[in-house]
């Protein structure tokens, strides 16, 4: 994927270093004092990084199988601070959701509680919050459930009552 936004790519080792200083400096991550496992995720093809002019603009990793409730799972999405507002982050969720539908109907996230600017990036792109899970992660923050589904199931599959 490719345009003005820059080139999603697998992610490799050598992109590990400026993905972390992105996460340093991003919610959540920031707030909570985690770090992410790229090496985890680069192993498992999950992880991907956008380039713009051949630096780190933005990460994302994901699960696209069904892990949960016939759905893919988002772990991880984050912008380079100097770089937000510029359609990294939709290309990134953007190429994580195609990849999801080819074998998963659902997408699925979790934010956390303070985070309210990814809350509001989430539902601008279709997400609703379904469910909380409170003190997952920090006693006093929610992780909020997020889903979109990304392609009607055939009606074969759909139960009735």
């Amino acid at each position: 994927m490719n345009d003005g936004a820059g080139r999603i790519v697998p992610m490799k080792r050598y992109h590990i270093r400026g993905c972390a200083e992105i996460a340093a400096v991003s919610e959540p991550w920031k707030t909570l004092n985690e770090d992410i496992d790229f090496s985890r995720y680069i192993s498992l093809k999950q992880a991907y990084v956008c380039l713009k002019h051949g630096e780190a603009a933005g990460f994302v990793i994901f699960t696209p199988g069904p892990v949960f409730a016939r759905g893919g799972y988002l772990r991880a999405v984050g912008v380079a601070p100097e770089r937000r507002r510029q359609g990294i982050g939709r290309k990134l969720m953007s190429f994580a959701e195609t990849a999801t539908a080819r074998c998963s109907p659902n997408f699925y996230l979790c934010v956390s509680s303070f985070n309210r600017r990814a809350k509001a990036f989430y539902k601008s792109l279709g997400y609703k919050q379904v469910g909380k899970i409170p003190g997952l992660i920090s006693a006093d923050a929610s992780e909020c459930i997020f889903w979109k589904q990304l392609k009607q199931q055939p009606a074969s599959r759909r139960r009735t009552s």
